[in-house]
């Protein structure tokens, strides 16, 4: 089930005379007429529990938040809200704590010329949404994340978005730095080895039972095989198809945009190669019994493989000596090699299959109510 990973939304108040709010306001005057321009505030940064952040900026008519609401207040958001309401309760109590009029759903609606394309767009008179961010978690296996991450690499999504593969093999992007939409897959268990335990390492507040948490919920994900799959809909997309406009759109309304990544699953078939060298299968086998005499076997077994003929560079003892040791890995060197007929060092290959993950038991999901009683300040 996706749920709502980030979350931008703005509203205007034509008519109201809101407070400021932000880090900086920059007064403006137009030189040839002395006319006040409306000012100019930059965004404050909030900081919650568990250094999670939002972002607010009032400029006294138009009211905005950014930030992930199935994250704030939480150590983790490896499952979040999934519904729209839930998440602007929460932009929603931080306005309140500002002095700030709440985001409301869009009761009547029309059409207006816009400002940047001069076309007819639609409108309304509550909350617009400017960016959202859906996820949804796969697991795939344990240890098959980047198999199943470079397998998808291989395509194309939607129309024509090309994939990026990270060096590390363990995130793919599709269309990054598009103004309209952006498709991830990434492994969770990695990305919270690398920033969430490290994060809360460094925080002194940190319980010994929240760092065990923590490690569980790594070691659930890595045991799974979580990859997640997250779609970014932008301003342009959402406003092409009338998603803006928050009390006149649902969540069902968004998912035939999710599409793109599950179209790609149903139509390739994704293994999980797994690899071993000579050496270590001899080892395995027990037909040596020190990794210096099977590294020398291997080499003999490499010069097979580009075409040496072993039988004029050895003793005829020592051919049959690393023969035999060969033999017990399924590898005859008293034949000539042939690419087209095996691959030495594959030791299996599995298709992988992908299921939807689960909720233990023991996880702590957002709760709406809990996140808005927590204290938070402003960070810059």
């Amino acid at each position: 089930m996706f749920f709502i990973d980030r979350l931008f939304m703005q509203q205007d108040h034509l008519d109201a005379n809101l407070p400021l709010v932000g880090k900086h306001v920059i007064e403006r005057v137009e030189l040839e007429t002395g006319e006040h321009l409306p000012p100019s505030v930059n965004q404050k940064i909030l900081e919650g529990s568990y250094s999670t952040k939002l972002t607010i900026r009032c400029d006294g008519q138009r009211v905005r938040v950014e930030g992930n609401p199935s994250r704030w207040q939480r150590m983790d958001n490896l499952f979040g809200l999934q519904t729209l309401d839930e998440c602007v309760a929460i932009f929603n109590c931080v306005l309140a704590r500002h002095n700030l009029p709440p985001f409301t759903k869009n009761t009547r609606v029309g059409f207006r010329k816009s400002t940047r394309t001069e076309k007819l767009e639609l409108f309304g008179n509550g909350a617009e949404i400017t960016s959202i961010d859906w996820t949804v978690n796969h697991e795939v296996g344990k240890g098959r994340e980047r198999s199943f991450i470079r397998g998808l690499s291989s395509m194309q999504i939607g129309r024509g978005r090309k994939p990026k593969l990270y060096p590390n093999g363990h995130s793919c992007y599709w269309g990054e730095g598009s103004e309209w939409a952006v498709t991830k897959l990434y492994n969770k268990a990695f990305e919270l080895e690398t920033h969430l335990r490290k994060d809360q390492r460094k925080k002194h507040n940190v319980s010994s039972g929240q760092l065990t948490y923590i490690e569980k919920l790594i070691d659930y994900c890595e045991e799974l095989g979580v990859v997640r799959e997250e779609h970014v809909l932008r301003q342009k997309l959402l406003k092409r198809h009338n998603l803006h406009l928050y009390g006149r759109v649902t969540e069902s309304d968004f998912y035939p945009h999710l599409k793109d990544i599950e179209t790609a699953m149903n139509t390739i078939q994704i293994s999980h190669d797994e690899h071993q060298s000579i050496a270590h299968q001899l080892l395995a086998a027990g037909a040596v019994k020190t990794l210096r005499q099977a590294n020398t076997t291997m080499n003999y077994f490499t010069l097979w493989q580009h075409g040496s003929d072993l039988r004029e560079m050895l003793s005829e003892s020592q051919f049959y000596e690393h023969k035999s040791r060969l033999k017990a890995i399924g590898i005859d060197i008293g034949q000539q090699f042939d690419v087209s007929r095996m691959c030495p060092t594959l030791k299996r290959s599995d298709p992988i299959e992908i299921k939807p993950l689960s909720v233990p038991d023991w996880y702590q999901m957002p709760v709406v109510e809990q996140s808005n009683v927590l204290p938070f300040k402003a960070y810059a």
